[in-house]
């Protein structure tokens, strides 16, 4: 009778950390970032890192709702600088 070792899960696995490199990184940056800045986890920073990430998010939800349907746009860069256009306009 042999003996096999069971394979590893969770944090153990060497293949877990392979891949997520990137998770871990991005962790290790937080945990670095709020110790060096004590305001960073702060109401403020927060709303501030969401008003600078909207349109983005508004952009990446447009272009997935198109992936999804199995179409191809090529204009949303088009799109986004038209908008820029009105929106300085109407605030000028």
């Amino acid at each position: 009778m042999t003996t096999q070792s069971l394979p590893r899960r969770g944090l153990m696995n060497k293949a877990w950390w392979i891949e997520n490199k990137s998770l871990v990184a991005l962790l290790v940056l937080i945990g670095v970032v709020s110790a060096l800045n004590p305001n960073f986890f702060s109401i403020d920073n927060l709303l501030n890192i969401l008003r600078q990430t909207s349109v983005n998010a508004i952009m990446a939800v447009g272009m997935t709702l198109v992936i999804l349907t199995a179409g191809i746009d090529l204009s949303v860069g088009s799109v986004l600088a038209l908008c820029g256009a009105l929106a300085a306009t109407m605030v000028a």
